[in-house]
């Protein structure tokens, strides 16, 4: 095997660093990293054999495609990590991945993780609750659900039907707590009264986990013998509960389609392309229901295979920790790495798990429902990608912009009366929210209702730290004011010498007078745009996309600045002197508080006394005492 010379630019002791690294590769599976010069990461993969597949990148007769050449010139060294088998080799990449975010891996835009229903059988009276992480091994978990959205709808529907109790106290039999209003309301049988046996509540709990199972038929059957025998007895009330529950389950599981007679656990992919995008699209199949389906979507995959892309999609819902695995998941076309993903879900699961490309019968059906859904989403979701560039293109054309604003980043001021004052960065990715690249910054340096010097200041920090770690720039920069603003704004870019790589722009309000004869009652409310060195403001037309877009952005920017603002306020209104003592934190302070029941009776306490409260040494009691006094 030969090594093309594609590493022209390096020098002739780099080149031979790198093929003497290539020629004592072990045959063993494991990750290997590809680094350019300045030791960043471009490619992380893994493999049964890094030899074979290290290799293969250098091959002169490979005809790989134009991403993968690119990315071969560009590597500088390459380190690696030997696992002692393939499903281990799996687990690591993906973990590395999600850590460092390598360019020319193909990685999916969101970092979405499933919701949850978790109910705590480890308890004596358990709860359900809605939850994102399977970590809790006393615990039964049923979903995933495709969004919070239908969780919190079965979550309410439990809630509803099944008195199961809601509230956080530890409930072990030794103290009674008064009822809440649930009680009242008849949505709980309040076992924290101390008065409701265990035998009663599992029987509650027993129906909830039928009915998350999707068992409609054994569920329904119990509540009708119920209700028979509370007929019998003349308890007619109770048994018009039973009834209107039975009536409810019956509505609700007519909602969930039955794919499979046998009731099994499945998970159905298939995958569709229309020029360079591509759509992954799963069906969560739980006890033979139709639970909820998902779609991924890959805006320029033209140069990624579909086993590739399959395998993304594969690696982002079983692959995080605490993630659900079904006993079978049924795909289109057999996956290269199937058998090393297959053992990596046996390890990780309590059951077998079976990846299987059906060829005929029910299962092939389903496959190809999954096929026909992705292709409807992907159709959806390339129009509204193409329209979303369409707004864009507007937006650089009516503000005059020098780039195409795909990334903006937005900030706002918040203040209390010139206090608690704190600043947002919302971020705007191709017309949509990118939530997780928003920022929350407490302002430090100012005192008083002074925006232009914690504008000045946040700007600063952000892109200082930007260039200092290399983060990439966005496109647009939106600031919330006029000219004031602005001309602080541009001030700090061209500090930092970055003034000429970023569009920047600021989004006010004005009002226009009244003109006699032309308009009457209230004066005119508008919204301008300004820009730095621009004497003119620019006047936006009402109910354009433009206009739209810029007040979208402006108004979320708002929004997380109050929210963030807020919660500080919370913070301060609820803080109490004990936090201050170093040493004791929240569950030293409850105990503190319970134990003498005032922070008066605290301050009056002697060191001996103190010394009473589980859990207070006698230094940290001293402590207190000095501190308070």
């Amino acid at each position: 095997m030969s090594i093309v010379n594609r590493h022209s630019w390096k020098s002739g002791e780099d080149m031979s660093q790198l093929r003497e690294k290539l020629s004592h590769l072990p045959n063993l599976p494991g990750v290997y990293l590809f680094k350019d010069d300045k030791d960043s990461i471009l490619y992380i993969g893994k493999s049964k054999s890094i030899r074979n597949r290290v290799r293969s990148y250098f091959n002169r007769s490979a005809k790989h495609k134009l991403r993968i050449r690119l990315m071969t010139s560009r590597i500088h060294d390459l380190s690696l990590i030997v696992t002692d088998t393939e499903a281990e080799a799996l687990i690591l990449e993906e973990q590395l991945i999600k850590k460092h975010h390598p360019r020319y891996n193909v990685a999916l835009k969101d970092g979405k993780s499933y919701p949850y229903c978790k109910l705590t059988i480890g308890e004596m009276y358990p709860r359900l609750l809605l939850v994102r992480e399977n970590i809790d091994s006393k615990s039964e978990y049923y979903g995933p659900y495709p969004s919070v959205k239908d969780a919190r709808q079965i979550l309410k529907v439990v809630m509803t039907y099944f008195p199961l109790r809601t509230s956080k106290m530890k409930l072990d039999g030794t103290k009674t707590y008064r009822p809440c209003l649930n009680f009242q309301m008849k949505r709980c049988i309040a076992p924290c009264r101390g008065i409701i046996p265990e035998e009663e509540y599992a029987k509650i709990v027993r129906q909830v986990r039928l009915f998350l199972k999707g068992r409609d038929k054994v569920l329904i059957k119990e509540l009708e013998q119920k209700m028979k025998i509370s007929s019998e007895r003349l308890e007619f009330e109770k048994s018009a509960q039973y009834r209107d529950q039975i009536l409810a389950m019956r509505r609700i599981f007519e909602r969930q389609m039955v794919l499979e007679v046998q009731g099994k656990d499945q998970d159905v992919f298939n995958l569709f392309r229309e020029e360079e995008a591509t759509g992954v699209q799963v069906l969560f199949i739980r006890n033979g229901r139709l639970l909820g389906t998902d779609f991924f979507f890959f805006e320029e995959s033209l140069e990624a295979s579909d086993d590739n892309l399959l395998g993304q999609v594969l690696h982002r819902i079983y692959m995080p920790e605490g993630s659900i695995v079904p006993r079978e998941i049924l795909i289109p076309f057999e996956y290269a790495d199937r058998k090393m993903f297959e053992d990596a879900l046996n390890k990780k699961s309590h059951h077998r798990v079976d990846v299987r490309c059906p060829r005929k019968g029910r299962k092939k059906e389903l496959v190809s429902m999954a096929y026909n859904n992705a292709k409807v989403n992907l159709s959806e979701k390339r129009s509204q990608f193409i329209k979303n560039k369409d707004i864009l293109k507007h937006v650089k054309y009516e503000l005059k912009l020098f780039r195409l604003p795909m990334v903006v980043e937005a900030f706002d001021i918040s203040h209390l009366s010139g206090t608690m004052t704190v600043a947002s960065m919302v971020c705007w990715k191709n017309n949509s929210p990118s939530k997780q690249d928003y920022r929350k910054f407490k302002i430090k340096g100012i005192s008083g209702p002074d925006d232009f010097a914690a504008m000045k200041e946040v700007l600063s920090r952000r892109y200082s730290r930007s260039l200092t770690e290399g983060i990439s720039l966005p496109d647009m920069i939106l600031i919330d004011g006029g000219k004031g603003q602005i001309n602080i704004a541009a001030k700090v870019l061209d500090e930092l010498g970055i003034l000429n790589e970023i569009d920047l722009i600021g989004l006010a309000k004005g009002r226009s007078e009244r003109k006699r004869g032309r308009s009457r009652g209230k004066n005119i409310d508008f919204e301008y745009v300004v820009k730095p060195n621009q004497k003119n403001e620019i006047r936006m037309r009402r109910n354009s996309d433009v206009l739209y877009l810029l007040q979208n952005i402006r108004d979320e920017s708002h929004r997380f600045a109050i929210e963030f603002q807020r919660k500080l306020k919370r913070q301060h209104t609820l803080h109490s002197k004990i936090d201050d003592i170093q040493g004791v934190g929240p569950k030293r302070r409850r105990l503190l508080l319970n134990h003498f029941g005032s922070l008066k009776a605290l301050k009056q306490a002697s060191t001996e006394e103190i010394l009473k409260v589980p859990g207070i040494s006698e230094k940290l009691a001293l402590d207190i005492r000095t501190f308070l006094n």
